[in-house]
């Protein structure tokens, strides 16, 4: 199978939806397909995986010219660049549903271009894919036409299928394959005197951090013999770092800032407990790579992975609400390890059995092929 893939990658851009992006290219060549990857953000040289390089190409825009000019900047350049490689490539995927898979979308409107393509929507609700589209004028002719000219939609979070549908997506080519991680061997936790807390993500508003520091101000009298960790930077980092002061929670909140893979797996490896306090999500990368090294988890109500998380394996509370938060904090602090234990291993088994990596990948494939037998059937047709 040979698969386009737009999508900028953590070599050049932090963030869920590239990382995701990442692991399935790396997958997908590891069992042998041919992948090319069209990013804004790309390098000029190929980028290495450990099957070996990945070819690549950079979607030029121009900001100078204003939000019009770069989408229209943007719009050509990947238009010349599908053209150029139609004739490579088996099926497009897009990481969002956004400028990439609308340029695409047009061009098969025009007749310019058959192959396949795959969208997939990365966030739900305030900032997400949806409000993006919104933001475009004409959005209800971009709705159709990314709902005729999408030969799937695959919604990552079953949350994003309601979204979708009260937008004006008809819901006809809606897949449902989740993001995926790598599934490592099970960790064995030294017993610790200190429980630690851990949270993983951007410093952005969209992660709620600022909630989160709310919440343990409420219950800062009962935090004397605890640790929470929050690994990750971002724009957001100063103010929160200034907020934590003035919360009086400095000697029990720890801003690790970012760190590599490794750093973060040994940090996953020394907590009891994640925390996942997101305005909005789509499938949380973080999450689950937590719930893989076996921790409990008390996340919020996004429409993603807390559709998830039965009673055995953590807690879920409403966005944006610190007082439900702080409450389910203290009474996860106040659970006995053995049982907070248990969770864990719940945890990981939900990921062992749905959000393998290898699995994902292979739903795809699966996927890109029916469709491309779909495509031959109808040129048959013609």
């Amino acid at each position: 199978m040979r698969i386009l893939v737009i999508s900028d990658l953590p070599q050049f851009v932090t963030g869920g939806a590239e990382m995701q992006a990442m692991r399935l290219i790396e997958k997908w060549h590891e069992q042998g397909h041919e992948i090319i990857c069209l990013g804004r953000r790309m390098g000029s040289s190929p980028v290495k995986t450990p099957s070996g390089a990945i070819e690549t190409h950079c979607i030029h825009t121009f900001s100078a010219l204003g939000r019009i000019g770069r989408v229209l900047t943007y719009t050509l350049s990947l238009s010349w660049l599908l053209l150029r490689l139609r004739h490579r490539v088996d099926v497009v995927y897009t990481r969002f549903l956004g400028e990439g898979a609308a340029t695409v979308a047009l061009l098969k409107r025009w007749g310019l271009l058959s192959t396949p393509l795959i969208a997939t929507p990365a966030n739900t609700g305030t900032g997400g894919d949806i409000t993006f589209i919104r933001s475009i004028p004409m959005s209800n002719r971009l709705i159709r036409l990314l709902d005729k000219e999408c030969d799937a939609i695959n919604l990552i979070a079953e949350g994003m299928i309601a979204e979708l549908k009260a937008e004006g997506f008809s819901g006809h080519n809606f897949t449902t394959i989740p993001n995926g991680i790598y599934v490592k061997p099970i960790c064995i936790r030294k017993p610790s005197h200190i429980l630690r807390c851990i949270a993983v993500g951007r410093l952005t508003p969209q992660k709620g951090y600022d909630v989160l520091l709310q919440a343990l101000a409420h219950i800062r009298a009962h935090l004397s013999s605890y640790e929470f960790v929050i690994v990750g930077d971002g724009p957001e980092r100063a103010r929160l770092e200034r907020m934590t002061e003035e919360l009086g929670l400095s000697s029990q909140v720890l801003w690790l800032g970012e760190l590599g893979a490794q750093r973060v797996l040994e940090e996953l490896e020394l907590a009891q407990l994640y925390i996942l306090p997101s305005r909005y999500e789509g499938m949380s990368n973080a999450g689950l790579e937590a719930m893989e090294r076996a921790l409990p988890v008390i996340l919020t109500c996004c429409g993603g992975l807390d559709c998830y998380i039965k009673q055995d394996m953590g807690w879920v509370v409403q966005p944006e609400d610190d007082g439900a938060l702080a409450e389910v904090i203290l009474t996860a602090l106040n659970e006995h390890h053995e049982l907070l234990r248990a969770r864990g291993i719940h945890c990981r088994k939900v990921v062992e059995d749905l959000f393998d990596i290898e699995h994902t990948s292979r739903r795809y494939i699966s996927l890109f092929e029916d469709l491309q037998r779909r495509l031959r059937s109808r040129e048959v047709a013609v």
